[in-house]
């Protein structure tokens, strides 16, 4: 049993300036002002002193390629579809299964540090080496997408099927999803197979591990139509998701990244059918892709989460300057200050990032849900004085003011040290890891 005491805990509904948490097993059992807390739990807690800090939910990435850390800086500065096929493609074919959990984990550590508690994460997949396997050895929470691929359609279900009987549930941490790559990767008849095949694991999985959704990026590429078009022989008429709608493939466990080049027919369809969104702006940003109009997609009452995309296209898992990032991208595009003030920001890059994975019990400080919590010290020279402590952690926290991390209940990160992994070990078989990919590529 852990109390979190003393400090600002922040809340969907409010900050409490001298708050606690109480933490039985992986959940939430209480949360408010301090004095009552206590007074209600009584004793035998194991107390983490939080005065002079910040206690939020643990952020949710709803976006990612975390075994690409071991890819980072290994091509920047290309637009999409030239990086894909000229620069990462070819490099991934040459990693090991090994080098899927050994990037993962080297994601998970980044990560957490950075107070991300959960990951969506889409990769390749092997049975045993993966990054399922990966971030349960750091102690990560994650929705893992098995990536599905025209060229290799049986492969791909056979790897999602695996993927679901081995990982689905394991530890309390790890779902599987559907990871369709992208219209331009995968064919009308493999789209439709994916979505049958996401509706019967659903069935079939989520009682022991929660929901299977699919996972997929969708309208990152202005060219995607065109791509698609001609790569599949299929005509297409308004935008992506129309086409995807037109394929019978959107519903309400339906994640897409990035949702940049839309057409109203696109936003209609995603309303109805319920479709999520990962906002990945700098992402997008680095990759010339564009800008996503995330207040009028908000206003339409659709779910936006926030992703930092991979670690080879961002450069990095760091949540909460994505938070920032698509705070003032939407001022700036709209004119408007108050487009994504601070508050919906922190809700995006938690609660609503629960959402998008279909958890009902993440995302918040609330007695029942899950125990993901993130300690943050104040005190620092860019975070003084303090008048409002939520728009201090949307515009000046820094990740790496992160100084304790808690998932499901168990503490993960603490005052710089981690409790799960030997980081001089990860770093030095990173190393060679690396060395033998650069070799093998030239």
């Amino acid at each position: 049993m852990i109390l979190v005491e003393g400090g600002y805990v922040v809340t969907q509904e409010r900050v409490y300036r001298e708050g606690a948490v109480a933490i039985e097993g992986e959940r939430i059992v209480d949360v408010g002002d301090a004095s009552d807390v206590k007074r209600r739990v009584g004793r035998g807690f194991e107390k983490i002193d939080a005065r002079g800090k910040l206690v939020i939910p643990g952020l949710v990435n709803a976006h990612t390629h975390i075994a690409m850390t071991l890819l980072r800086g290994y091509a920047d500065d290309y637009p999409l579809q030239e990086w894909l096929e000229r620069k990462i493609w070819p490099v991934e074919a040459r990693m090991r299964p090994e080098d899927y959990e050994l990037g993962a984990m080297l994601g998970a550590v980044e990560s957490i540090r950075m107070g991300v508690t959960t990951v969506c994460s889409l990769y390749h997949y092997h049975p045993e080496h993966n990054e399922a396997s990966g971030i349960l050895k750091v102690g990560l929470r994650g929705v893992i997408g098995v990536a599905a691929f025209a060229w290799r359609p049986e492969e791909s279900i056979r790897d999602i099927r695996d993927a679901l009987e081995r990982w689905h549930g394991r530890d309390g941490l790890i779902r599987i999803a559907v990871g369709p790559h992208a219209p331009y990767t995968v064919d009308p008849e493999l789209w439709r197979r994916l979505h049958d095949l996401r509706r019967w694991a659903d069935e079939r999985y989520s009682g022991r591990g929660g929901r299977v959704i699919i996972t997929t990026h969708v309208a990152e590429d202005p060219n995607e139509a065109r791509i698609t078009s001609e790569r599949f022989n299929v005509e297409i008429r308004g935008g992506m998701f129309e086409y995807l709608d037109g394929l019978g493939v959107l519903d309400e466990c339906f994640l897409a990244a990035h949702a940049i080049h839309l057409t109203d027919g696109d936003i209609r369809v995603i309303r109805e059918r319920g479709v999520k969104i990962a906002h990945c702006p700098v992402s997008n940003m680095k990759l010339g892709m564009g800008i996503a109009r995330v207040r009028r997609l908000l206003d339409a009452g659709i779910t936006v989460g926030l992703g930092t995309d991979g670690p080879a296209s961002n450069n990095t898992l760091d949540l909460l300057e994505t938070a920032k990032v698509a705070s003032l991208l939407q001022k700036a595009i709209t004119g408007d200050p108050t487009a994504i003030p601070a508050r919906e920001a922190f809700r995006m890059a938690t609660i609503y990032g629960a959402r998008v994975l279909l958890y009902d019990d993440l995302g918040d400080i609330r007695p029942g849900y899950l125990a993901d919590i993130v300690i943050i010290d104040l005190k620092r020279p860019h975070l003084t004085p303090i008048y409002d402590p939520l728009s201090h952690l949307i515009y000046s926290v820094r990740s790496l003011d992160v100084e304790t991390v808690i998932i499901g209940g168990r503490v993960v990160y603490r005052e710089g040290e981690f409790l799960t992994v030997d980081l001089d070990e990860l770093y030095e078989r990173v190393g060679r890891a690396v060395e033998r990919l650069t070799a093998e590529a030239s």
